[in-house]
C-alpha cells in the first residue's frame, strides 16, 4: 500500500463545513462550465454579473441538504444556508477547491444577496441519489448553460456538461458507485491488528502531514477558546470558576474547535475522512493528551495516525455522510483508539475501546451541520476519553450486548448496517427542517 496516498486521500484541508463549501464547489463549476471550461482546461476563466444569472437550479442528496441547511458560511458577515451557498459559489473560483470561500468581498456577497432576494435560486432533495453525497447544480446563464454534479466525496466533479452535453467525466456518474481508492479498498480489507501495524514504520511525508493537521486543527480551537463562538460550549466548559478536569479541558477545547467552525469563523482546518469536525475530534483530544502527559512525538505521531486510519476505516462501511453521527461514531472512535494507544495499550485494548464506543454513542443522529454541534462534538471527545481510560483498565463490554460484536471489525459492520437502515430517520428530520422554512 501506498500509506502517503493513503493519508494524503484522508486528511484534506477545508475552509468552512464541507458540505456548504462543496454545494459552493458545484456552483462554480456549473457556473465556468457554462463557457466550456474544465478542471482540464487551459481557458481563463469567466468574469460572472450577477445580471448574467438566471437561474441556478439544485438537486442534492438529503444529508447534503441536512448539512448545508443552517451553517454559517466563512468571510460571508454571517450567511447561512444550502440557497445562499450556491449563489456565493458562482462568483467564486473552482480552482480553490474546499478553500474557494477565502476571497469572498461585500461585492460578490451582494451579488448573491440578489440572486438569493431575487428567487433565482432552487434546491430540491433529489430522493433517486446514487450517493448520500450528491449535488446536481445547474447553472443558466443568459450566454448558455452549464451542470456539475459531486457524488461520493465532497470535491469529487464527477460530471460536467455544458449546454446539455457532456464535456467533462460523467461516465461514473450515470452508473452505481465508482467504488473507493486502491488505498482505502485495502484499509477497508484490513484486520484491525493489520490497521494498527501500518503506524509502527510511518514515512516523513505522513509524518509532516500529521504535524501540519495538529498545527491546523489546534489553531482553531485555541481561536474557539479566544471567545464564545457559536454557543461557546468550548469557551464556557474552561472559562468557570471551578478546576477544570483533564477530561474536562480536553472536550472543551475538542469542541471549541467545532464553536469556530460552525460559527463561520475562517479558519482552515484539515478534515478527516471528508469532515471538518471529524478531524478536530480525531486529532484534538489525542493531541492534548499526549501534551499534557508529556508523551514522545513519536509515540503521539502513531497514535494520531491510528485515530485518522480508524476514522476512515469506519467511513469506508458507513458512508462519508450517514443518518448517524459521524463525530460519534467514525471520528469518535478514531480518537478512542488513538487515546488508548498513545496511553500505552495495545491491540486488544483497542479492541475494547472501540467496543465502549460502539456501546455508548451508537445512538446519536446526525440532524445536520449547525452550532449544535459543538455539543456532540464535546460529548465524543469526551467520551472517547472515558472508553480509552475502561479499556486500559481492561472494562469489556460483553458480545450480547446490542450491537457490539464478538471482534471490533464485526461491531463496526453492526454500526454500519445499523446506520444503514435508518433511512426513515433522514426523511423524519428533512421534514422537520423544511418546516422552518418560512412559507
Amino acid at each position: 500500500m501506498n500509506v502517503e496516498s493513503l493519508f494524503h486521500q484522508i486528511l484534506k484541508p477545508a475552509l468552512g463545513c464541507t458540505e456548504p463549501v462543496a454545494v459552493a464547489l458545484a456552483a462554480a463549476a456549473a457556473a465556468q462550465t457554462s463557457a466550456g471550461w474544465t478542471p482540464a482546461s487551459q481557458t481563463s476563466l469567466l468574469q460572472i454579473r450577477e445580471a448574467e444569472v438566471c437561474a441556478i437550479r439544485m438537486r442534492v442528496s438529503r444529508n447534503i441538504f441536512k448539512n448545508a441547511f443552517a451553517i454559517l458560511i466563512p468571510n460571508s458577515d454571517g450567511r447561512k444556508g444550502i440557497v445562499m451557498s450556491a449563489a456565493l459559489g458562482v462568483f467564486c473560483d473552482p480552482r480553490q477547491g474546499m478553500g474557494l470561500f477565502q476571497n469572498l468581498d461585500h461585492e460578490l456577497i451582494r451579488a448573491a444577496d440578489t440572486l438569493v432576494q431575487s428567487k433565482r435560486v432552487q434546491v430540491s432533495i433529489a430522493e433517486d441519489a446514487p450517493s448520500d453525497l450528491y449535488i446536481d447544480v445547474e447553472v443558466e446563464m443568459k450566454t448558455g448553460l452549464g451542470a456539475c454534479t459531486i457524488r461520493d466525496e465532497h470535491a469529487n466533479v464527477a460530471c460536467l456538461k455544458q449546454n446539455g452535453t457532456a464535456i467533462y467525466g460523467c461516465e461514473a456518474s450515470e452508473t452505481g458507485r465508482p467504488g473507493y481508492s486502491p488505498e482505502i479498498a485495502a484499509l477497508k480489507a484490513m484486520s484491525l491488528s493489520e490497521l494498527m501495524g501500518l503506524v509502527e514504520d510511518l514515512p516523513e511525508g505522513v509524518l509532516s502531514l500529521l504535524r501540519e493537521t495538529m498545527e491546523k486543527n489546534v489553531s482553531a480551537c485555541k481561536a474557539g477558546l479566544t471567545r464564545p463562538m457559536g454557543i461557546g460550549a468550548g469557551f464556557f466548559g474552561t472559562s468557570g470558576v471551578a478546576p477544570v478536569s483533564v477530561s474536562q479541558y480536553v472536550s472543551s477545547l475538542t469542541a471549541a474547535g467545532s464553536d469556530a467552525r460552525m460559527a463561520g469563523y475562517a479558519v482552515e482546518i484539515m478534515t478527516s475522512g471528508g469532515s471538518g469536525n471529524q478531524g478536530i475530534v480525531a486529532t484534538i483530544p489525542v493531541v492534548a493528551y499526549a501534551r499534557m502527559h508529556l508523551i514522545d512525538e513519536q509515540r503521539l505521531l502513531k497514535s494520531l495516525a491510528l485515530s485518522h486510519l480508524m476514522t476512515m476505516y469506519i467511513t469506508s462501511y458507513v458512508g462519508y455522510l450517514s443518518a448517524l453521527c459521524g463525530v460519534a461514531i467514525k471520528a469518535g472512535i478514531g480518537a478512542a483508539c488513538g487515546l488508548t494507544y498513545v496511553m500505552g495499550g495495545d491491540v486488544e485494548d483497542v479492541e475494547r475501546a472501540i467496543k465502549i464506543m460502539a456501546a455508548t454513542l451508537t445512538g446519536m443522529i446526525c440532524d445536520g451541520a449547525k452550532i449544535g454541534c459543538a455539543l456532540k462534538v464535546s460529548s465524543a471527545a469526551d467520551m472517547a476519553m472515558r472508553a480509552a481510560s475502561l479499556a486500559m483498565r481492561k472494562a469489556e463490554v460483553p458480545d450480547d450486548n446490542g450491537i457490539v460484536a464478538v471482534t471490533a471489525e464485526q461491531t463496526i459492520h453492526n454500526l454500519a448496517d445499523l446506520s444503514r437502515s435508518m433511512e426513515v430517520v433522514d426523511q423524519k428530520l428533512i421534514e422537520i427542517m423544511l418546516a422552518k422554512i418560512p412559507q
